[in-house]
């Protein structure tokens, strides 16, 4: 399915112009985190040639699914990277979605209980039924008898986080996130314009309409609008998949490089701070001016309580099943960026 950059913005402006009604929710009260250890968060780093078995063991190392679904009923959400129909690396890979879901199935999760769910950007993204379907998703989904949500075509609901900030008049977030069980974020890695990286603390944009995106981007106080967004919902798990990623501000083939790393985690900082450490490791543009904890999202994550990227509040467990000599190098300068 085609999709170009005027469709996308057309169709970008319609909707900011004409908010969803969005009924006002009361917030739902925080679930315990199973992995947590002595108060600390957990990461899975995992070097592997292969992404299915990198996402299992990274996963089996965080402790597994099983955990976190320990009394769930409803909807568990899987909420990729499809912001436009760019391929992996600049978008979740279809198999991320793929092993995700045999995950959860093998765990007990029935596949009506399982749904894949979005809202693309307006460079060349909406509307995000054709993205997911050019990026390959819609196909897995289909074939595992997954549901899909695309959020620019569904219900919305208006809730209100005691520790925002910079939404006065609330969030509106689609219904479907409101009322899963489980969120699942799948991030890739790269450099962002505005907010320096994109990995999972960003990805809550795909969770807002487009008047409030307006706002977002209206070119004041933009890391305070982004990070309050993520008090908005919970995150129960980040896979995040550096296969592969791009260390320049564009698509360029040769700005490409292949880390061959997967990682897990129960949460969103954690697992941004290993991220950025190896976008930096790679000399990511924008990312490597800064030390990695010195960034602002981890700065202001810090103060909204979402974590620290710090190493001594986390615990980092490792695997090289790729038997790889050159792992032990990135792994090391990981650590040196969280000391």
């Amino acid at each position: 399915m085609i999709v170009t950059s005027e469709n996308s913005l057309k169709l970008y402006k319609e909707m900011a112009a004409n908010p969803p009604h969005a009924p006002k929710l009361p917030m739902k009260p925080q679930h315990p985190d199973p992995y947590k250890v002595n108060g600390k968060n957990r990461v899975s780093v995992v070097r592997t040639s292969e992404r299915e078995k990198g996402i299992r063991r990274a996963v089996e190392l965080l402790g597994g699914v099983k955990p976190m679904l320990k009394g769930v009923k409803g909807m568990v959400l899987i909420k990729p990277n499809c912001n436009t129909d760019d391929p992996y690396p600049r978008d979740t890979h279809y198999d991320t979605i793929r092993t995700i879901a045999e995950l959860l199935i093998e765990a007990g999760t029935n596949p009506e209980n399982i749904m894949v769910g979005d809202m693309s950007g307006r460079a060349r993204g909406l509307p995000t039924r054709a993205t997911m379907e050019n990026l390959g998703i819609i196909e897995v989904a289909e074939d595992m008898e997954l549901n899909i949500a695309y959020f620019d075509e569904e219900e919305w609901v208006t809730v209100e986080p005691t520790e925002v900030k910079w939404w006065p008049n609330g969030l509106r977030i689609p219904r479907t996130v409101y009322e899963s069980e489980r969120i699942i974020f799948t991030p890739i890695l790269r450099s962002h314009t505005s907010a320096t990286f994109t990995c999972s603390l960003k990805l809550g944009v795909g969770l807002i309409d487009a008047e409030e995106r307006d706002w977002l981007h209206n070119g004041e106080y933009f890391y305070e609008k982004m990070m309050d967004i993520n008090l908005a919902y919970q995150v129960d798990m980040v896979i995040a998949d550096a296969m592969k990623l791009n260390t320049g501000y564009s698509t360029e083939p040769e700005d490409e490089v292949a880390p061959g790393i997967i990682t897990a985690s129960n949460n969103m900082v954690a697992s941004d701070a290993v991220s950025v450490a190896l976008l930096k490791h790679y000399g990511t543009v924008r990312v490597v001016d800064h030390d990695t904890r010195d960034q602002t999202q981890f700065e202001l994550a810090d103060k909204l309580g979402l974590g620290k990227a710090n190493l001594s509040e986390m615990e980092i467990n490792w695997e090289n099943i790729a038997e790889d000599n050159g792992f032990q190098k990135q792994l090391d300068y990981i650590m040196s960026e969280l000391r």
